[in-house]
């Protein structure tokens, strides 16, 4: 490889390996993220729940778990119905970060059917009449 400095080449093997090694630590890292376990209670059923962005199946009875340092969104759905959501706060604190609120409850509501109709009443006006 004419031109090149011998050292340069060490230079970006270095880095890799370095990078290498940060990657692996990540999932170590995720692992030791505080949980936290959030009751959600959702009507009418069957109901569909996202938490942030991803569909779950089905709410767990003991709660949705979630990292508690950083915040979630939870929404929820039902064809006829409006949807929901609900913003869950990080909050930081001496023993580490805790969700809030720690319970959910949401009962979505019918979705109005509005038409486009316009109802008006006319009134007959006399004609010649004197005012």
């Amino acid at each position: 490889m004419g031109g090149s400095k011998p050292g340069a080449r060490r230079t970006a093997r270095g880095r890799r390996t370095r990078v290498g090694l940060l990657l692996l630590g990540v999932p170590w890292l995720a692992a030791c993220a505080p949980w936290q376990v959030v009751e959600v209670e959702a009507e009418p059923a069957p109901i569909a729940v996202f938490v942030d962005g991803r569909r779950i199946e089905a709410v767990p009875a003991s709660g949705i778990r979630l990292r508690a340092d950083r915040a979630h969104v939870l929404h929820f759905e039902r064809d006829g119905y409006r949807a929901e959501q609900v913003v869950i706060e990080s909050i930081p604190g001496e023993a580490g970060p805790r969700l809030r609120p720690g319970q959910v409850e949401v009962r979505l509501r019918p979705a109005e059917n509005r038409s486009r109709r316009i109802d008006v009443e006319l009134e007959a006006e006399e004609s010649g009449a004197a005012k």
